[in-house]
């Protein structure tokens, strides 16, 4: 259980860093970020206001981090080899997905949440 915690914990650092940085790209300016430790695992809540030249880039990043089927295995393998230059590619964005065990993303009204969940 100990090691499982402290992949989530590594792999949530690396989720927090490519989010942040892909909003900040986007223009959003203001970001909220919130990090809860629960029982079984770690949750990520985001909000934030999106400008409307950046929705499509915003939906882009909603459906990478929602796929429809995951591969742990996937991630145990490649997560650490992605450089950190390459913050706007969509396979970053969808090795980020890879790593979550739960996503939900809603955009309305110009602003996107995003409720990301690491099981331990």
């Amino acid at each position: 259980m100990k090691k499982r915690m402290h992949m989530a914990r590594r792999r949530m650092n690396h989720i927090i860093s490519e989010l942040n940085h892909a909003l900040l790209l986007a223009g959003c300016r203001e970001i909220v970020l919130r990090l809860i430790r629960e029982e079984a695992g770690l949750r990520l809540t985001i909000e934030a206001a999106v400008a409307p030249e950046a929705l499509p880039g915003i939906e882009r990043m909603a459906s990478l981090l929602q796929p429809a089927v995951r591969n742990p295995a996937l991630v145990e393998t490649y997560w650490e080899l992605a450089g950190e230059d390459q913050y706007t590619s969509d396979s970053e964005m969808a090795l980020v997905g890879q790593m979550l065990d739960r996503a939900q993303v809603e955009l309305a009204g110009g602003q996107v949440r995003m409720d990301l969940y690491i099981a331990f």
